[in-house]
């Protein structure tokens, strides 16, 4: 900041910035279920007292902000409903006076093209309130103009500290120890933006110094930038406890699945499978020998039945499953199995149905059976 930076008065040429009026203006988005916003503030020269119009300057601002914070939420999703090719809602389109007649009608254009009524009710208010919104602009303007206070246009990597004490030492002509001094009655921020006013007023009767900024020609006041700022922080806290959850999510079903495979893992170990089915039919399909019924091709045979020794050591066979009426015997093959050994077949006394019991449940675990079913 170099000392030479002239300090300025406030003029009433005009709104403070087109971007802000611009911002103010859409605005109205956010109040259109409300009806039209009223402008109930007293007009220029009517505060009393220097503290009362800084009180109704604040006011105005603080509800700019807080209204434009809100309207960026519904431009957004208006523009979020435009399909490719559809006009959506840009500001310099809208409040740039240096564009021409038919550019700056884009409003009027977009509401004779809208076919959905709820935005072309929304449009339609956005036309209706921005003479209003203007008025506003001209009253804060006058407003602004009344005061004792100066300003600066702040410019890129401008402190507002450093901006204050330029005044205190150039304008208002304290030595920098009393500047720096009288400083401390007052807070400054460290998000200016460009184009951001900063504005300055020390009182030497009673040795009372004030400093703060409005938007000025930028988009967006110091408040507006710790608030992103505030936000961009709450979105990186979330997205991180959304990262951790989704890897603690990801980790218990890993160990959920991890789980599930060592349980079947063990329940193969402890397990045997078996396919049964009537001696006739295994003849037919090859997997026993015509002759002595031993083991030929086990190839196409899916042992697909299991019984889990752990809590059972019965397999219970039924007639009517093999085409059978009755059960009088069960061969247990291949024949290393020893009936009377390894295990002993029960039939009830009418044949209808049949139990393999096994007896060394330690000598099935994991094996497979193929089981023949004989009336």
């Amino acid at each position: 900041m170099k000392g030479n930076r002239p300090f300025m008065k406030p003029g009433i040429s005009g709104p403070a910035g087109i971007p802000r009026a611009a911002l103010v203006a859409l605005a109205i988005v956010a109040l259109v279920g409300l009806g039209t916003v009223s402008c109930k503030r007293a007009g220029p020269g009517t505060a009393k007292t220097t503290d009362e119009l800084l009180t109704q300057l604040k006011e105005d601002r603080a509800e700019i902000d807080t209204t434009t914070d809100t309207m960026m939420k519904r431009i957004d999703t208006y523009n979020s409903t435009r399909k490719p090719g559809q006009p959506t809602l840009q500001f310099g389109e809208i409040f740039n006076q240096d564009l021409s007649p038919e550019q700056r009608d884009v409003l009027n254009a977009m509401v004779e093209q809208e076919k959905d009524v709820s935005y072309k009710s929304l449009l339609t208010k956005i036309i209706d309130d921005r003479n209003t919104i203007r008025d506003l602009q001209d009253k804060v303007a006058h407003a602004e103009q009344a005061l004792p206070d100066q300003f600066v246009i702040a410019k890129k990597g401008d402190k507002h500290r450093t901006l204050a004490l330029n005044y205190l030492t150039h304008e208002a002509k304290l030595d920098e120890a009393k500047a720096r001094e009288v400083m401390r009655q007052s807070d400054q921020t460290d998000e200016l933006v460009p184009g951001n006013k900063v504005w300055f007023f020390y009182n030497a009767k009673d040795d009372s110094f004030r400093t703060y900024v409005t938007r000025g020609d930028a988009l967006q006041t110091p408040v507006m930038v710790r608030r992103a700022q505030k936000k961009e922080l709450l979105a990186e806290r979330d997205g991180a406890r959304t990262e951790r959850d989704a890897a603690q999510q990801e980790a218990a079903v890993k160990e959920q699945e991890r789980a599930a495979i060592e349980a079947e893992m063990h329940t193969r170990e402890n397990s045997v499978y078996y396919h049964a089915a009537s001696s006739t039919s295994l003849k037919e399909r090859g997997v026993l020998s015509p002759v002595m019924s031993k083991v030929q091709d086990v190839k196409g045979v899916g042992y697909d039945e299991s019984v889990d020794l752990r809590s059972k050591t019965t397999i219970d066979l039924v007639p009517e499953r093999y085409g059978l009426q009755q059960i009088r015997s069960i061969r247990v093959l291949p024949n290393i199995y020893q009936e009377g050994r390894d295990y002993k077949v029960e039939t009830t006394d009418d044949f209808k149905s049949a139990r393999v019991v096994l007896l060394d449940p330690e000598v099935f675990k994991g094996k497979e059976l193929l089981l023949a079913v004989s009336r």
